[in-house]
This record gives C-alpha cells, structure tokens and sequence, in this order.
C-alpha cells in the first residue's frame, strides 16, 4: 500500500537516456526516470520539486560492451523505478566496466564447465552410428583424440576471452566515467529540469554552491555503490571536473546492497572496537539481521560487540578474492572503501542492505558490509542509518522491502533538506 492518491499497480515508467560523452557509448549512459502521475503525491513535507537521486548501477564491475552490459543494465533497472514510483527523479548512471581475466582460477573454471556442457551436449545427440564406426577406425586412442579436442576447446575458450576483453576498462576508468556523468549532469542540470525555479536558497550545504539545485542525492547499488564509495573519498576527482567537492555537492549519501569492501577488513574492525573500548557508546561492529535501524546516537540493546563477537563472524574470503582477480587482475590494488572510511563525505549517509545477501550463505559477505560501515562513519559523527532489508542481493532492487524502506529514509533526508533552508 501506498500513501493517499497512489496507484495500487505500480504505472510503466519509459527512461529518457542521455550520452554523457561525445562517443554516445551504452556504457557511457544514464538513464533519468521521472515520477509518474500517480507517485507525485508524496507523503513527506517536502519542497516544491521531489529530490534527485543519482545511483551508480551494479555490473559486478563488467560490461564493457553493450551486450556484455545489457543484461545486467535491465535486470537492474527496478532500482531507478523503484524510486521514481515513489515521487523522486532518479538518474541512473553507467560506465564502461572490465571484462573476465583469462589466467584467473574463476575464469578458468567457468571455461571448463563451457566445454563439459559443449561436450555433455554433443554426446547427447550424436548416436552410436557415428561413434561406433569411428571407434572401429580409430580404436582405442578416440578417447586420446577427445581429450586433446577437450583441452584444445579449453584453450581456444581461454584465447575468446583474452580476445573479448579488448578494450575493458580497469578502475580508474570506472571513476572517470563517473564523474564525466556527475559532470555532465551539472551543466544540463536546467535542460534536465533537476532545478528547483522556485527554490532561493538551494538545500542544506549546497546553498552557496547552487542556489537552485534540488536535494541532491548520491550512491549506487553493487558493484556501483562500490565505484560511488571510491569517488566519494576522492575530492581532486571532483575539483578536476569544476564541481564542489562532494560534501557540498550531495547533500547525502545512498546505497543499495554496496560492495563496500575488495579485502579482509575485520582486523581492522578490531582495532577499532579495542581504540572504541574505553567509550560507552561503543557501536555494533558486525551486521544486523534485524529490519532495526542503526544511526547515530540509536543503538539498540543488540549493538554493544566484544571482540569476541567480531572475530566470530569473520566472513571467508576465498571467493571474494578470486572474484576480484578475475575481473581486475592479479596483483590488482582495488580500492576498499571501508578501510578508508573515514575519507568519506561529512553528510548523512544511508545504507539498506539485505537480510541474506547470498541467500544466507557468508561466501560474499566480506563484500557487503554496509552495517559495519555504518557503524564506523558514526563512531566518527557522520551521521547514518543502516537498515537490514528482507531480501537477498539479486531482487532487493524490485522488493516491497526496499520501497518501504526507501520512502522512509528519503523522507528522514528531505526533511533535514527543508530544514536548512
């Protein structure tokens, strides 16, 4: 159910797509969804226009072509609707990605598995006529002749990859796009209709900035929470493309099921509970399972961790590891925002997370840790909420969960928006 004057089904939103470089690439793309009808009653006090919300979208860091990208850019485009159906402007931004590594153990496993199901298919359909008459012939060295045929379509797998990864991106290429995006989005900022004509003051810090933007909101989902994260941290990225640097140009953050962390980070969480230990307002460390939300200044009786507790959810990292080789390459240095938390943006930051992100199975969890991020950029004064969605990391976009969610905290962030005013 939603508030008053909404539509029970949810209406068919059409994206307006824009190219915010010169190639007109679908990777360097995004998409603005706009509230329809019957979401632009919303139940927040808010201002005169709804806030924008810019999501960096989840690719696991791939797609650098168009069909690599287009599944996973459709699959993911519930997230923009998903808040556009709630009243606000969401823009949904792309950037070119990386492609699989040849000499990774994840690719080659995944290649292995190619050939087997070619092969399982292949003698599924091929009758004895044809291998009888050519055991006859060949006698006992076919099964030599298959095994050379097996490993030779194995390598030639290997070589389609190494071939197919031309012209990937590596992770500063995945920055810049976005900036060029965030940039982009300045200067069509009145073209695109994201100023707010009636507005004199501008929203929270961004009043001196941009007198007439409307509540701006930034972040992403998956791996494009993780690319946001990194940027966030980076102030010159910002300062290179003529804009405010992000404390001033967003007026909060948001994630959806982020990948926040590339390593191993709950030794670092331990040395943080033992320099917090002496403090009696001690924040949870380790991720919730409750829907209960965490914030500053709120934590609930569940919260207080030992380092005991900690150590005891160490998540394995034996597939988030390989994951990261595969699509970054080995001897890679992969930013982890969580080890640099405290670089991030002094403005409000919002995580929704979910319950079990891989279907209750801890092998990505090192990943997802959106709790223990909240809790560090509190135990620093940033204020933040974490909520725990009932949901899994591949349909929380398209949930009722997250919506419920979501309206609740973009209605928390408007209202601190309006009061700044």
């Amino acid at each position: 159910r939603g508030p008053p004057g909404w539509s029970r089904r949810k209406p068919v939103l059409s994206p307006e797509r824009y190219y915010y470089t010169a190639n007109r690439l679908f990777e360097q793309s995004l998409d603005v969804y706009r509230p329809a009808a019957s979401a632009s009653k919303k139940t927040p006090p808010s201002s005169s226009s709804p806030a924008v919300v810019a999501l960096v979208v989840g690719s696991a860091w791939l797609g650098h072509r168009s069909f690599v990208y287009s599944g996973t850019s459709w699959w993911n485009s519930s997230g923009p609707k998903t808040v556009a159906n709630l009243g606000y402007i969401c823009v949904c931004i792309r950037h070119r990605g990386s492609f699989m590594k040849s000499l990774s153990i994840l690719t080659m496993a995944f290649v292995a598995i190619m050939v087997a199901i070619v092969a399982a298919f292949t003698n599924a359909i091929v009758d004895d006529s044809v291998w009888v008459p050519l055991e006859e012939i060949v006698g006992e060295k076919i099964s030599f002749g298959l095994a050379g045929g097996y490993m030779l379509a194995f390598l030639t797998g290997l070589v389609l990859i190494e071939l197919g990864g031309i012209g990937s991106a590596n992770f500063d290429d995945m920055q810049s796009d976005v900036m060029d995006a965030l940039s982009w989005l300045n200067d069509n900022e009145e073209r695109l209709h994201l100023v707010d004509a009636s507005s004199t003051h501008g929203c929270g810090s961004n009043a001196d900035a941009k007198s007439k933007q409307r509540c701006f909101i930034f972040g992403g989902y998956s791996s494009g929470g993780h690319v946001a994260a990194t940027v966030t941290q980076q102030p010159h990225l910002w300062k290179s493309r003529n804009l405010p640097p992000p404390h001033i140009h967003c007026d909060s953050i948001l994630y959806i099921s982020p990948v926040l962390s590339t390593k191993s980070h709950h030794k670092m969480l331990l040395e943080k509970i033992s320099s917090l230990s002496s403090s009696s307002s001690l924040p949870s460390l380790t991720p919730s399972t409750s829907d209960e939300t965490s914030s500053s200044g709120q934590l609930s009786p569940q919260s207080s961790m030992t380092e005991a507790s900690v150590s005891s959810s160490i998540s394995p990292t034996w597939l988030t590891d390989r994951v990261v080789k595969a699509v970054f390459g080995v001897g890679s240095n992969t930013p982890s925002p969580i080890h640099t938390y405290e670089k991030s943006p002094l403005i409000p930051h919002i995580f929704l997370g979910c319950r079990k992100e891989m279907f209750g199975l801890n092998w990505l969890d090192t990943f997802f840790c959106s709790a223990s991020y909240c809790d560090l950029l509190n135990s620093i004064g940033v204020d933040s909420h974490y909520t725990a969605v009932k949901s899994d990391h591949w349909n929380i976009l398209s949930s009722t969960e997250l919506s419920n969610a979501l309206r609740s905290e973009l209605e928390w962030i408007e209202l601190k928006c309006n009061k700044e005013k």
